[in-house]
């Protein structure tokens, strides 16, 4: 288990400052786990199910809205929408499945 700790400049949600402050956000096996201000000592910490929960609601919510969004592109320009379409088809499903394994 390879972990890692970088630095670096943020706005803290905390501090409520207008400026950046610096940051300690930590890896564990390239995953960020937590995030550190370093100004207020504010921490955070991202649970990985937590975190699935939410882009799988973000994805499932985009699938079901694409139908509506291929209908307003038509309206906006029937043309572009019919020749980049054929293509969009053939390569939705595999950009789909290489951003869930991200």
């Amino acid at each position: 288990m390879e972990i890692e700790i970088v630095k670096i400049e943020l706005f803290c949600i905390h501090c409520n400052s207008n400026k950046e402050t610096e940051h300690e956000l930590t890896y564990i096996s390239g995953k960020l786990i937590k995030a550190e201000c370093l100004e207020c000592g504010l921490i955070l910490k991202f649970d990985e199910e937590a975190l699935l929960l939410i882009y799988s609601k973000d994805l499932v919510g985009r699938i079901l809205t694409k139908p509506k969004r291929i209908v307003d592109e038509a309206f906006a320009d029937l043309s572009k929408l019919l020749r980049t379409m054929p293509l969009r088809i053939i390569t939705k499903p595999k950009r789909i499945i290489d951003e869930v394994e991200k």
